[in-house]
């Protein structure tokens, strides 16, 4: 009985012994075991480009008092969107007055030192007034990578203070549609 109590003791010794070296190594084990993956991610772009730096209405030529000039005459102008991964609304604003003329506000005419701007996208089978400090949308839902082509119609004033050239600034800018 004594040998066998002594192979036990042996066994059970040695069978610690694998123990504590298996959970001293296994740690480092576990730790060489990572793995790495790919994450894509493509964001939403608007992307809204006016092709043309300028319009000089009536070509530089001084515009007659209450008449109405256009660029449906071979100068429309176009907004590229090519590179928008999503569909987009197109937004016009006048960002800064003329020296001395102003725009007139919603639904009014031109009148002494007040000038008008309207926007449209059919030739002006429709079209939408441009005002100051306040976008408008003139064109919803451009697909995406699609262009757009717009026209604008500057009404002059009735009479004016001055001879001195304007210069009015419009912002166009995009947003989703």
């Amino acid at each position: 009985m004594g040998k066998n109590n002594m192979k036990i003791k042996i066994l059970s010794t040695t069978g610690i012994l694998i123990s504590l070296i298996l959970l001293m190594i296994s740690p480092a084990i576990l730790a060489d075991t990572t793995d790495t993956f790919t994450v894509t991610v493509t964001g939403e772009y608007i992307e809204c480009n006016i092709l043309e730096a300028s319009w000089s209405v009536n070509s530089g030529t001084p515009v007659l008092m209450s008449t109405s000039y256009n660029t449906t005459g071979g100068g429309t102008l176009n907004a590229d969107t090519s590179d928008s991964s999503v569909a987009i609304n197109l937004i016009l604003q006048i960002t800064s007055d003329a020296a001395t003329w102003s725009a007139a506000t919603t639904g009014n005419v031109p009148a002494a030192d007040t000038y008008r701007f309207n926007a449209s996208i059919d030739t002006f089978s429709t079209s939408v007034q441009i005002l100051t400090g306040s976008e408008t949308t003139i064109s919803a839902g451009i697909a995406a990578g699609q262009d757009e082509t717009f026209d604008l119609r500057f009404d002059s004033p009735t009479s004016t203070t001055t001879g001195v050239q304007q210069t009015i600034t419009l912002t166009a800018s995009a947003i989703k549609a």
